[in-house]
């Protein structure tokens, strides 16, 4: 009879053979009831680790890896600093890369991690990878990894892995109801770019609004390019210069924001008495400086920590159904949707 291995014990337990090192080593995260899982597997086969095998189980990588577009966009800080915040607690070394929201880049970052042996990835995409052609580059380099993915803040619909995203129409529809219960009816949205999945749900959310409250949509007040913050300045210098300017925005991004508050301070504008709006995500220091910018708060630190946390459960449940969580952003009102009455 040939004695039980390693791998024996993981598929009895029905966890990876990386959790089955982490018991054995007493090193990284594993919840309780799966240690003990474990041990009950080990302990009935009277399994004894050789040295041997405790020595190639710590070589395995405790490296994770995290593909974002951007480090400088505050959404994608939090989400890091969420992320560092679980792996540090559980042991894990995080290696961070960025795409510039460029396939190509992004390409290149999934090849590094590769080289890096991570255990595992936590990616956001750097486009749709809607050309069958770019998703066979993406998806092939996704299976290289040899290691679990799990997608953040912009889906992919034809990767069968673990997700966590943001309802981007439910929190659009919402910001946009929100200016147009406040009094607006002549409302713009700065939609940053639309070739993104993300960016086309956010511009819907507004558009449905706009629609059902009985709204005139005008095409010259659906601003689009990039989230980027000079692209968004210039769009909403010239359209605040115009005799019919919009009385508020929706603006569908943190970058985009800045952009449109650089804009207004330039013009001499007031918020809300010239112009209201209401943002998708919250600005850094926004509390701080109590600024009563009105936004949708999607809680990004926690946002990232639960990615973080789905990845783990996945090393120890690698036969689980992939789990899709969608976090529904919450609407803060704090004074800039108002409509101030022209005296």
């Amino acid at each position: 009879m040939r004695s039980v291995n390693i791998q024996d014990i993981a598929r009895e337990a029905g966890v990876g053979k990386a959790t089955v090192s982490r018991v054995i080593n007493g090193k990284g995260y594993v919840s309780r009831e799966t240690a003990a899982k474990v041990k009950a597997v080990m302990e009935r086969h009277h399994y004894q680790p050789s040295a041997l095998a405790r020595s190639l189980s710590r070589r395995e990588s405790d490296a994770i890896g995290l593909i974002i577009p951007e480090a400088n966009n505050p959404f994608f800080s939090a989400l890091l600093t969420g992320v560092s915040e679980v792996m540090d607690k559980c042991g894990y070394t995080l290696i961070l890369r960025t795409s510039g929201n460029q396939k190509e880049r992004d390409y290149r970052a999934l090849e590094a991690m590769r080289y890096q042996r991570v255990r595992g990835l936590l990616y956001v995409p750097a486009c749709n990878y809607e050309n069958e052609r770019d998703f066979e580059q993406m998806a092939s380099r996704l299976a290289d990894l040899g290691g679990p993915t799990v997608v953040l803040d912009r889906p992919i619909d034809r990767l069968d892995c673990d997700c966590v995203l943001s309802d981007n129409f439910s929190g659009a529809y919402a910001a946009t109801e929100a200016l147009i219960h406040a009094g607006h009816r002549a409302i713009g949205v700065i939609a940053g770019n639309t070739q993104l999945l993300i960016g086309r749900e956010r511009v819907e959310g507004y558009r449905k609004a706009m629609l059902q409250n009985g709204l005139t949509l005008h095409k010259p007040y659906l601003l689009t390019g990039t989230f980027g913050q000079p692209e968004a300045y210039r769009q909403v210098t010239e359209l605040l210069q115009k005799p019919d300017r919009p009385t508020a925005f929706f603006i569908a991004n943190n970058h985009s924001e800045i952009g449109f508050l650089s804009a207004v301070r330039d013009l001499k504008l007031k918020i809300p008495a010239d112009v209201a709006f209401v943002g998708f995500d919250e600005l850094p220091g926004q509390m701080v400086f109590e600024l009563p910018y009105s936004c949708l708060d999607r809680e990004v630190v926690s946002l990232g920590a639960k990615a973080a946390q789905l990845l783990i459960r996945r090393f120890e449940e690698p036969g689980r159904t992939a789990e899709r969580l969608v976090v529904v952003p919450r609407l803060c009102l704090r004074g800039s949707e108002k409509r101030v009455p022209k005296r």
